[in-house]
């Protein structure tokens, strides 16, 4: 089914197993610079996966390069035995392990370092915003002298080869970019100049491990910025990379800091992103190109390869979701795959906050177990178990529960499984929501899991069954008048209302974003493309302020303004009459009166639904409660808080 994904591949003088690459990416995981018990788990579940080749990332080359705090410090002669471990791990299963050597130049921070950050030139990042010291001829030839160090410590600690990074993050891609490289001297102007860095940085490294170590590049195949490095002028440097006849395999990436929509891509990133950039390299290079980024299924990355728009297909957050992503594929078991979401919640999401990662669908994400299986204990006695509510919380609580043993039967008062996820799917750019609920169905339905909707349960209900063990995952609802004053449906609705079409709503709309995450931009989104008029207010500094870690401001700000949409920020609402919004300004108390409105909409707070919670307590055997229902947060915390209620029992 999968023939040209699972065939081998030669980069270099290695072969591997098959064409599914983990890419390097960040995980908090590091202690004080070093490489964790934490981190080992995490890979060795991967290659557990299946996966041919997982390249490493998050190891910092130099002491003075340490954009977050939580690198992997990949200097010290030290690390060579932790990456032994690292390696030792990962073999067994078959696949290969890289290296990604990356140095962020301006693009970190020395508020960590308390040294200044180098750069080509004196330039600050859009997002560090910090000034750099251009680089001089001294700096330059210790950066490349740490990269060949660190290379070589790599080759020492098992590693199967090296991938150079001059991608979106990285020093050597602000060296090769008229961006940020305004240098006069022999590092740049022309491209030869521009390209100086790095193919000294080559020729250092090979230098250091040999001609038969696999050296690789992650290259950057367009900037998607004025003045920036083009898909043109990137075909030409790879060439010129491979004429020095020690690249054996080119990463495609593509934008910077500038566009982090790109960078961290979400649902509203069309799949496949990089797959032209790569089928153009791939035109201009003899060594394999791998294709990464938005590559979302099994026969999406066959389809790529097959038509030679790529020779290896490289993912992230799928494998992330689920590790076993290749193995279920080689089995011809794609109807099984946990698929990613890309929500970006527990990924990314939280990795930007300088948090460990974790996973919105796979809680045990940062819990894998040492010997590389995910384990759910089995219970010491089967219970009858009843969850309520088959929101993310009690999909996940009714999963973990059955896998480990017990009778288990899941009901909801609605229709249809999903909860709160099953309404905000249907708004725009939030389609990859659906994925999320057919993922826990499928699971269920896979352990034979009785799944009874429609049914209101009550505490009467819940004591003639009897059971052994509840738990209650029954979601949060909107806070009830969240604003003093005097209003009433025909005039102020929530959000779940609106949602719900419960109420006729006005032509023109005023929302109260108090939210700050889609749950109102797409709410508002969808509003306005129903041909209503939109204005969004909110007590923060701007519209979406949530959005911003997970890599969705400038996606959804952009359509919600080109779409008509109005915004002002630093507004407090301070009660509702009627249809009269009386406000003030956040900083000025000067009063602000907004009556010009047919509907008014409440993004705001909501109220955990736990009533049956409390009227079952003491009355059963034993009783839980995860997600929202014990207070309101967001579907990662819902998910673990099932998983963890499941592993009660």
């Amino acid at each position: 089914m999968f023939d040209n994904l699972f065939s081998p591949l030669n980069l270099g003088q290695i072969e591997l197993k098959n064409r599914i690459v983990y890419l390097a990416h960040r995980t908090n995981y590091a202690r004080h610079g070093e490489l964790t018990d934490q981190h080992i788990a995490y890979y060795k579940r991967r290659a557990r996966g299946g996966c041919g080749l997982i390249i490493v990332g998050e190891l910092s080359i130099h002491p003075n390069d340490r954009p977050w705090e939580k690198m992997i410090e990949a200097y010290p002669p030290g690390v060579v035995e932790s990456y032994r471990r690292l390696t030792g791990a990962v073999h067994p299963y078959g696949a290969k392990l890289f290296a990604n050597l990356i140095h962020h130049g301006f693009q970190s921070s020395g508020a960590i370092t308390r040294q200044a950050i180098w750069g080509p030139s004196a330039v600050s990042d859009i997002v560090f915003g910090e000034t750099a010291k251009a680089m001089e001829p001294e700096d330059i030839q210790e950066v490349i002298r740490a990269f060949a160090h660190a290379a070589l410590l790599a080759r020492q600690g098992g590693f199967d080869g090296i991938e150079i990074d001059m991608g979106p993050e990285s020093l050597l891609r602000q060296f090769l970019s008229t961006l940020s490289n305004y240098r006069t001297d022999e590092y740049g102007g022309s491209l030869e100049n521009r390209m100086r860095l790095c193919v000294e940085v080559i020729n250092a490294v090979v230098h250091a491990v040999g001609t038969d170590f696999p050296l690789g590049i992650n290259l950057c195949a367009d900037e998607h910025f004025w003045g920036a490095i083009t898909i043109d002028e990137s075909r030409e440097m790879a060439q010129r990379f491979e004429a020095t006849g020690h690249i054996d395999f080119f990463n495609i990436s593509v934008g910077t800091y500038y566009n982090l929509y790109l960078k961290m891509a979400t649902m509203y990133t069309p799949p496949g992103q990089t797959v032209e950039y790569s089928r153009l390299m791939k035109q201009s290079v003899h060594a394999p190109v791998i294709c990464g980024y938005q590559i979302l299924s099994p026969q999406m990355a066959e389809g790529i390869i097959a038509d030679h728009k790529a020779d290896a297909a490289g993912f992230v957050r799928p494998l992330i979701c689920d590790p076993d992503f290749p193995s279920k594929a080689a089995q011809s078991k794609t109807d099984t795959i946990r698929y990613c979401a890309l929500d970006n919640e527990g990924c990314i999401g939280r990795v930007n906050q300088s948090k460990a990662l974790a996973c919105t669908q796979n809680s045990m994400v940062g819990f894998e177990s040492s010997d590389g299986e995910e384990k759910v204990a089995p219970a010491l006695h089967r219970k009858k178990t009843i969850v309520i509510g088959a929101g993310p919380a009690g999909l996940e609580a009714a999963r973990i529960a059955k896998l480990r043993g017990h009778d288990v039967t899941l009901y909801d008062q609605e229709e249809k499984p999903g909860g709160q996820i099953r309404r905000m799917m249907g708004l725009p750019g939030r389609g990859g929501m659906a994925r999320m609920i057919q993922n826990f169905h499928t699971a269920l339905q896979v352990l034979n899991v009785p799944l009874k909707t429609g049914m209101e349960m009550t505490p009467e209900k819940v004591l003639d069954l009897n059971p052994d063990a509840v738990i209650i995952a029954t979601g949060s609802r909107p806070a009830t008048k969240p604003y003093p004053g005097q209003y009433g449906p025909a005039e102020v609705l929530n959000i779940f209302e609106v949602l719900e079409k419960r109420y006729p709503l006005g032509q023109k709309i005023l929302l109260i974003d108090e939210h700050g995450g889609h749950y109102a931009a797409a709410t508002a989104e969808m509003l306005v493309e129903d041909g209503r008029q939109v204005h969004m207010i909110t007590s923060d500094l701007f519209i979406g302020i949530e959005l911003a870690n997970i890599g969705d401001l400038y996606y959804s700000r952009q359509r919600l303004l080109q779409k008509g949409v109005k915004f002002k920020t630093d507004i407090i609402v301070d009660a509702i009459e009627g249809k009269t919004v009386n406000c003030r300004d956040l900083y000025t108390n000067a009063p602000v009166c907004l009556d010009d409105y047919d509907t008014i909409v409440l993004a705001g707070p909501k109220q955990a639904q736990d009533r049956i919670y409390r009227q079952l307590k003491g009355q059963v055997k034993e009783l839980y409660r995860a997600g929202d229902c014990v207070a309101p947060r967001n579907i990662t915390m819902a998910v673990l808080e099932g998983r963890k209620a499941g592993e009660r029992l």
